[in-house]
């Protein structure tokens, strides 16, 4: 495939995979414990908001990416069992799993029941969260926003919406926060090794993140397969959101790099 693109084929599509990557980014990385305080506190806004308690059983959380344009949400309506807010109908579901980019599902993991809580990305222009015309055009029971806006001290904080007269809690990170200067790297890297090949070393200053540049570029012909494989063992099991002995912890707090 590459060879039939133009040399600077990445800067083209580079947009897109910045706002549809930072999606299936975001449902990796909140599915891991290193973001499980953030999950906390959406939740409680969302309580707070609309005066709801979710069932203090259910004891663990994840992440799915939705949206009609995503392999992935492929029968993601059997993964729930309710959807909040609780009024949604149930000839609607399918349509809300369709207009949306991210489900979160917190779940009893004893007796099975769950609910599903929908919401949008905005992983380039995060300021379309704040207005009338974005939310206009979204499905009105997706009740969070997750937004990337720029800045540069390394942020990631809250805020409360009311758009059309539905209520919502966004979610907004800063350019600079370690979590999307690492997905930009990343990005940067590929790029790098699209525009000058496999053959030169990417230029990072970062040792951990040298070790993984070099093992892609030295495995660049290898199957992707394995390549996942090898990255994904890097990964402590002990780090996923899953079960959980008791209520979800308010764990590392993300502002402290």
């Amino acid at each position: 495939m590459r060879g039939g693109l133009p040399v600077n084929f990445f800067a083209q599509v580079e947009t897109y995979i910045n706002n549809w990557g930072v999606q299936y980014f975001l449902a990796s990385f909140f599915n891991q414990k290193l973001g499980g305080h953030i999950i906390v506190e959406l939740l409680e806004r969302l309580e707070d908001l609309y005066g709801v308690c979710f069932n203090k059983n259910l004891d663990a959380f994840s992440f799915y990416v939705s949206g009609i344009d995503s392999s992935l949400s492929y029968k993601l309506i059997n993964r729930f069992t309710e959807v909040f807010p609780f009024e949604v109908k149930s000839e609607l579901v399918n349509n809300l799993v369709a207009r949306s980019d991210l489900c979160l599902i917190v779940e009893n993991t004893f007796n099975g029941s769950s609910v599903a809580i929908f919401g949008e990305v905005e992983g380039v222009y995060g300021n379309k969260l704040r207005t009338e015309r974005y939310w206009g055009k979204k499905n009105e029971f997706c009740v969070f926003g997750i937004g990337v806006v720029e800045g540069n001290q390394k942020l990631v904080y809250f805020e409360e919406s009311h758009h059309h007269g539905i209520a919502r809690v966004q979610l907004f990170f800063e350019k600079s926060h370690f979590i999307i200067r690492d997905f930009l790297n990343v990005l940067g890297c590929f790029q790098w090794f699209f525009l000058s090949g496999p053959q030169r070393q990417y230029p990072s200053t970062d040792e951990e993140f040298n070790f993984f540049s070099e093992f892609v570029r030295k495995n660049w012909n290898t199957p992707i397969e394995q390549v996942f494989f090898f990255l994904e063992s890097f990964i402590d099991g002990g780090e996923l959101v899953g079960f959980n002995d008791g209520p979800i912890q308010i764990i590392t707090d993300l502002q402290a790099r």
